[in-house]
């Protein structure tokens, strides 16, 4: 990217001209300074993209302009040079905010690629720091991330009905979110102290249901040594979430009606049903509308299922929350790791947008996972980005991460208006500093008229 500008801190005027000529014949912007003392006031008044700094210099050497960046715009790289081959220690006691070092002499390609690294970390993690606020999630929501209108839309749904107590059927694609989806609505709703209990439907063999759900008393059958609850009596004054309810049985689901129908359940080899005081939240990857028309699931239960019904989007509905879903997936790999990779190239984000998310949020959260564990610091670069299954072409390319360009700077546009231009506020709402907003506001061509 041309025409990002650096700042070059070297004492040597010969070695500075040097410098700024490879610098500018590559198309950057150089501003210049003999030593730390010089240099504060630019990092002051101008936004700077990088650092170059020699690291010994009679006016203030590489360490002072380093704690100049860092208290005056931190997160810009700094790129080290020296003449004196020892440097290692040094760079060590303050590696924390040096992006990279380069040994004199040095030839001008060496330099630029050197640059070139630096400024591709800085603009990947500028990127990372808007699409964390792009995601930011809700207080009454902290676990939904996503900012597309297709999710915002489903997250104002969730707050309608949480507080209600009719039972939930949530449909979705496999790996688009829907236990998380049944949780929110859950921790939203009047039953959030309560229970929330889980079962998988499809995992439970036909000839236990019944005892799994419902419980049993002792002698019921051969085994049950003890009386044992069910998991309705489990989730009693919370919520039962029913996952993948089309796997089950035809006799499952009768029985599944009249406990809904009584509120009521009686545990196997009991003479009297218990009261449950529990709401239902089932969820489905198929068509239950579909399969109730071919018999293969009992109308008069899909109606109890379903007094409210939300629709999960699938991944591909919503490209935009993929880059912003990625870097939520990517922080937390470096929570895990303390790896310092900052973000993701921007091949790597291309890529991201091209697929279709066949395996959606799951599928997205293993591919940034093994590109996580491949990938070499600072950056996830496409080559580490791989698919298991091709998962067919989502949309050009090119329109894709244009469309998330667009995205992005309509959100900072957004903010900037609703502080009045007013820089300093806007980078606070975003959560990032303000030169990172200015770099920003110029990657993304925002209007002068929109940033006064």
């Amino acid at each position: 990217m041309t025409h990002e500008r650096v700042l070059l801190v070297e004492d040597d005027e010969d070695m500075r001209a040097s410098l700024r000529q490879v610098l500018e014949d590559a198309g950057h912007k150089v501003l210049e300074a003999a030593g730390a003392s010089d240099a504060e006031p630019l990092l002051l008044t101008e936004v700077i993209d990088l650092v170059i700094t020699d690291l010994r210099m009679p006016n203030g050497g590489g360490e002072d302009v380093l704690k100049h960046v860092k208290a005056i715009t931190p997160g810009t790289p700094v790129l080290v040079v020296t003449a004196y081959p020892s440097v290692e220690s040094a760079i060590e006691s303050f590696r924390g905010g040096v992006a990279d070092y380069l040994l004199k002499p040095f030839s001008g390609p060496q330099l630029l690629e050197a640059v070139g690294r630096a400024l591709a970390a800085r603009r990947a993690g500028d990127r990372a720091a808007l699409l964390r606020h792009l995601g930011a999630r809700a207080p009454d929501m902290p676990h939904m991330i996503g900012a597309s209108r297709s999710f915002a839309a489903m997250l104002a749904t969730l707050r309608r009905f949480a507080p209600l107590e009719g039972a939930v059927l949530i449909h979705g694609e496999t790996g688009s979110g829907k236990e998380l989806v049944a949780r929110t609505i859950h921790a939203l709703s009047r039953r959030a102290t309560g229970q929330f209990v889980v079962v998988n439907c499809a995992a439970i063999p036909e000839n236990l249901i019944e005892s799994e759900l419902f419980g049993h008393e002792k002698g019921a059958f051969t085994g049950a040594i003890a009386a044992t609850q069910g998991l309705f009596e489990a989730a009693n004054g919370g919520s039962l979430f029913l996952d993948e309810v089309a796997e089950l049985s035809p006799a499952a689901q009768a029985k599944l009606l009249r406990c809904l129908e009584e509120r009521a359940v009686r545990r196997v080899g009991a003479l009297r049903p218990r009261p449950a005081d529990v709401r239902i939240i089932a969820a489905s990857h198929k068509d239950l509308g579909v399969l109730a028309q071919e018999d293969k699931f009992r109308e008069d239960l899909l109606y109890r299922l379903a007094v409210l019904e939300v629709r999960v989007p699938p991944l591909r509905e919503r490209p935009e929350d993929v880059a912003t879903l990625a870097v939520h997936f990517l922080d937390r790999l470096r929570a895990e790791t303390n790896r310092e990779i900052v973000g993701f190239d921007e091949d790597a984000i291309a890529k991201l947008a091209h697929h279709s998310w066949p395996g959606n949020v799951r599928e997205l959260q293993n591919v940034v996972q093994k590109a996580f564990a491949n990938a070499a610091p600072p950056l996830i670069g496409g080559l580490d980005i791989t698919f298991r299954s091709a998962g067919g072409a989502a949309a050009n390319r090119g329109e894709l991460t244009s469309a998330l360009d667009t995205f992005e700077s309509t959100h900072v546009t957004d903010v900037l208006k609703l502080h009045g231009g007013n820089i300093t506020h806007t980078a606070k709402e975003l959560g990032i500093h303000r030169t990172t907003l200015q770099r920003l506001i110029k990657r993304l061509g925002i209007a002068e008229s929109d940033a006064p």
